[in-house]
């Protein structure tokens, strides 16, 4: 049986496409997820918290902070097919040959293959393929700069952050000492790049039992649920129809509440705020009662709980036409974003000669406050170390000024007290207006 020549040529091309293409007749995201995703978390999560170290040692050395942000991270994946396939052609006068079929690459096909005369003669038939994958990331840094980052860094924290964090499970006294400058009148440390003052002795005193309390459960700082009145009118259970119960739940922040088991509704919020709780029997105790002298707030608020609020002045009544007596919330005077990367940057630990030519920030006020026992010792407990040379067991390191500053992968409180200062970077600052989400983009098949 003669084989034509189209024939063969079609069979061998058949034969290279299927041999090389067999993995594209499904997708290859799942994989290429699996094989990148992890990847790309961590490098981003690397640079941002090497970026964040970066800038608290900045600080000691005085030097204002930048920051980039990564913006979009695009992958296109190519692919390309080769294929090749080859065969003599013996065109002789007389070209016998006979078998039961014909073999080309590792493919038989049955049938009667022999010729007898004049006729072509295939020999040395081979084929070949391959399947190449290109993958070409673009990511996008954009400098953080101009009023879209200042107002972040400047402004006053937010109180929630403080229950956020806390709800994190980073101890209650010091998140307080790190971004709270002041409780209702109790004045807490303050700091500039060249002076340190301690706060008063009714902040150290208030910050021990608010410690003390929080170590036995007795004193909880976090996010509560609360109902609070739209008006003083109360409306029969009849008149609240079930439309009305679905309608206002829809929205979320709204409810209808009884307070007198059910026989009429009052319309109210229905929120999530920061606030603080003392256990009712811890109140009349001598600690308890102590706690609250110090803060001036009310021991018997009405919700129970007292509502933590950015204070508008430093001391005093808010307002002049608001009494001076106890108050039925604790007023806030949040630190800024970069006024706690400073007292951060505390911990940094310098060469002695950098500190005394005047290259890093002075701490001698720092330390008289420390040795009168004005203030606590953070920086024997939390530091940033230096080295000459790369430190072979660092949990984070960065290179400046020739130097190697890095934290010990085996100084647990150091790298808490980090992670505190990362999360609240989290939480306080967020992607510039004009700037996407990074998108992670693969094309496939």
């Amino acid at each position: 049986m003669r084989m034509p020549l189209a024939y063969i040529v079609g069979l061998m091309t058949a034969v290279v496409f299927a041999s090389v293409t067999p993995g594209c007749v499904r997708t290859r995201g799942p994989d290429l997820i699996v094989n990148s995703h992890i990847d790309y978390n961590r490098a981003i999560s690397q640079v941002l918290k090497e970026e964040l170290l970066l800038n608290v040692v900045r600080r000691r050395y005085l030097e204002p902070l930048q920051f980039v942000s990564v913006s979009s991270v695009t992958t296109s994946l190519g692919m390309s097919v080769d294929a090749s396939a080859n065969a003599s052609i013996d065109n002789s006068a007389t070209n016998t040959s006979r078998g039961r079929g014909i073999g080309i690459g590792g493919v038989s096909v049955d049938g009667d293959s022999s010729s007898v005369g004049n006729g072509l003669g295939f020999s040395n038939v081979g084929v070949g393929g391959g399947v190449s994958f290109s993958d070409t990331p673009t990511v996008t840094i954009t400098p953080r700069q101009g009023e879209d980052i200042a107002s972040q860094l400047h402004e006053p924290l937010a109180v929630s952050t403080i229950a956020d964090l806390v709800a994190s499970g980073y101890p209650i006294d010091t998140t307080i000492q790190m971004l709270v400058q002041g409780i209702n009148d109790v004045r807490g440390p303050t700091l500039r790049y060249d002076n340190f003052r301690a706060g008063s002795a009714e902040w150290r005193e208030a910050i021990g039992l608010i410690r003390k309390m929080a170590d036995d459960g007795s004193f909880i700082i976090q996010r509560f649920r609360w109902n609070d009145s739209l008006s003083d009118q109360a409306y029969p259970a009849e008149s609240i129809t079930p439309e009305m119960q679905i309608t206002t739940i829809s929205t979320g922040a709204r409810r209808w509440k009884s307070y007198d088991g059910g026989k009429t509704f009052v319309y109210t919020t229905h929120e999530m705020a920061p606030a603080a709780w003392l256990d009712l029997d811890v109140r009349s105790s001598p600690d308890g009662e102590r706690l609250m002298t110090l803060l001036n707030i009310q021991p018997d608020v009405q919700k129970k709980i007292w509502f933590l609020e950015p204070a508008r002045v430093v001391e005093g009544p808010d307002l002049t036409t608001s009494p001076a007596g106890r108050r039925p919330t604790l007023k806030m005077r949040m630190r800024s974003l970069y006024n706690v990367i400073t007292l951060y940057s505390y911990t940094v630990e310098v060469p002695p000669g950098d500190e005394a030519e005047g290259r890093a920030t002075n701490l001698s006020a720092f330390r008289e406050c420390v040795a009168r026992g004005e203030v606590e010792n953070f920086p024997e407990t939390v530091q940033i170390k230096c080295s000459n040379s790369r430190p072979a067991s660092a949990f984070l390191t960065v290179p400046y000024r020739g130097k190697w500053f890095y934290i010990d992968d085996r100084d647990p409180k150091t790298k808490v007290a980090f992670n505190t200062l990362y999360d609240l970077w989290q939480l306080s600052v967020g992607e510039p207006a004009s700037a996407a989400a990074p998108v992670n983009t693969i094309q496939v098949n």
